[in-house]
């Protein structure tokens, strides 16, 4: 999704460019970094950065805690086989941080009636077409900074929204879930790449 909005977490967002297709919706890398010489990450704890939206402010803390311990698993298991996690800067260690800056949870009784539905259906899409929002989905938005964990420089960042589907009897963060995963997953398989171009 290209609706994003900056939270401020990254600080610096002029190195960022429009992602493609398969990419988060704005990313950097930075020019001929070897990646080959990082085979440990750093990760930071994962916070949450939300903006003064109606649907963030009706996120408790209990949930914005379950998301955050989420987020940390995920990025976890997405690296758990073929590199090694440590807890201080070292040379050949990417240090992450990652930030939640936007929730929005899905309205499973709208999502459900407007997947079951004929006239559900036709609200659902003028609803996309007028403002980019399938009708009741939920909605997740990240930043992700990688750096080189001894020097601090900025290797690659990324700011991403993801919307969720359509689909009966979906819970109600069940959205936000799926794209943690996608982001988990997206970075990993990223990272992969940077480190074969070389």
């Amino acid at each position: 999704m290209e609706d994003v909005q900056q939270s401020g977490f990254l600080g610096d967002y002029s190195q960022l460019q429009e992602g493609g297709n398969d990419q988060a919706a704005q990313v950097y890398f930075k020019p001929g970094v070897d990646f080959t010489q990082y085979d440990k990450l750093m990760f930071d704890r994962v916070v949450v950065l939300l903006s003064n939206t109606t649907e963030n402010r009706q996120v408790d803390a209990v949930m914005r805690k379950e998301l955050t311990d989420y987020y940390q698993n995920a990025l976890y298991a997405a690296f758990k086989d073929g590199y090694q996690i440590v807890y201080d800067p070292a040379p050949g260690v990417l240090r992450v941080r990652a930030t939640i800056t936007d929730l929005k949870a899905s309205n499973p009784t709208v999502n459900t009636l407007s997947t079951l539905v004929p006239v559900g259906i036709v609200v659902s899409g003028a609803t996309k077409a007028v403002s980019g929002d399938n009708l009741g989905t939920g909605e997740a938005a990240s930043e992700i900074d990688v750096l080189d964990a001894l020097t601090g420089e900025r290797l690659a960042a990324a700011v991403d929204r993801r919307q969720g589907g359509k689909g009966v009897f979906r819970g109600e963060w069940e959205d936000a879930k799926e794209a943690i995963d996608f982001w988990a997953k997206r970075f990993r398989q990223r990272l992969d790449e940077m480190r074969r171009l070389k």
